[in-house]
């Protein structure tokens, strides 16, 4: 397409008070085309020329310029020339409509900074553009400034239909589930875990004390039961892995623990007679075993009521 354009040059001369000099300010505005299509972007560029100490105030825009539309505007930093600067304001415009568009006259205001009484008025000249249709000669259909954008893919029905069955199919398994996890028994408790550790205790030598003991080894396993029943009680009163430790890391850890005075002098004595029965073979007279009976009992009756657990800071 040819380009064509014309430029409007005013010269004017602004006096500045202060030396009496005559400086020179120009302004020069011009279009890039005079013929253009619809759609087409046409830009209005003003040129400006003036010396230091001189200013342009601008007017203000809005998305409209007469017909055309404003895309864009853009201004140029000031550019040492011989003389003084010289500064670019260029304007991004488009159109519509077809025929003769008129880009109107813009005012512009030169100031002086050194006197702002001193100011000059600029106006643009006004630009005719000849906006043509886009249709091709021949054509009598219109056609899109851009091409047609790409219609999205609707999935099939068959698709969408077996989709929302197979969501059906599992948002009613999972109430199903639900439904059939709240009437399934709950795990009963263990009672053994609700009773506290000193009833257990007495519980189980309540029934040691009541089964008979004949032969030598019905007796052994009188005095194993008696061991296991005490470790078990101070694992679950003292929270110590009794049934793993020795006696004497049993009453080792007993110096970390807020006991009575004396009762782990009884524990150890206890310990130390049931040992001599699971280590050296030694089996106490048949009177004796109510008496180790009694000294179990005692030893746990008399720790019942400590605190829960309290260790020493370290």
């Amino acid at each position: 397409m040819l380009k064509t354009g014309r430029i409007f040059v005013v010269t004017l001369f602004l006096v500045i008070t202060a030396n009496a000099e005559p400086i020179s300010v120009s302004l020069e505005s011009s279009v890039d085309t005079t013929i253009a299509t619809i759609g087409d972007r046409v830009h209005l560029n003003v040129i400006m020329r003036y010396p230091a100490g001189t200013r342009f105030e601008f007017p203000e825009l809005r998305e409209k310029l007469g017909e055309w539309e404003l895309l864009d505007r853009n201004i140029s930093e000031p550019k040492k020339i011989k003389g003084g600067l010289q500064q670019e304001w260029s304007l991004e415009l488009t159109v519509f409509d077809t025929g003769k568009v008129v880009i109107p006259a813009l005012e512009l205001q030169a100031v002086n900074d050194a006197d702002s009484s001193a100011s000059l008025l600029f106006q643009t000249d006004e630009f005719v553009v000849d906006v043509i249709s886009v249709l091709p000669p021949g054509t009598t259909e219109p056609k899109d400034i851009k091409p047609p954008f790409a219609i999205r893919k609707i999935l099939p029905w068959t698709i969408i239909i077996f989709g929302l069955l197979i969501a059906a199919i599992l948002v009613g398994w999972w109430i199903y589930y639900r439904r059939w996890k709240m009437q399934q028994p709950t795990t009963p408790p263990d009672e053994h875990y609700l009773e506290a550790p000193h009833m257990t205790a007495f519980r189980k030598l309540e029934e040691l004390k009541s089964r008979p003991y004949k032969t030598e080894d019905e007796i052994r396993q009188y005095y194993f039961r008696i061991s296991e029943i005490l470790r078990e009680y101070l694992e679950r009163r003292f929270f110590i892995k009794a049934l793993e430790m020795t006696t004497r890391e049993i009453m080792d850890s007993f110096h970390d623990l807020d006991v009575a005075p004396g009762i782990d002098v009884e524990y150890k004595t206890l310990f130390d007679g049931l040992d001599l029965v699971k280590f050296a073979k030694m089996i106490p007279a048949s009177s004796e075993m109510i008496t180790y009976w009694d000294l179990a009992y005692n030893c746990i009756d008399k720790t019942k009521r400590e605190p829960f657990l309290n260790r020493r800071s370290s």
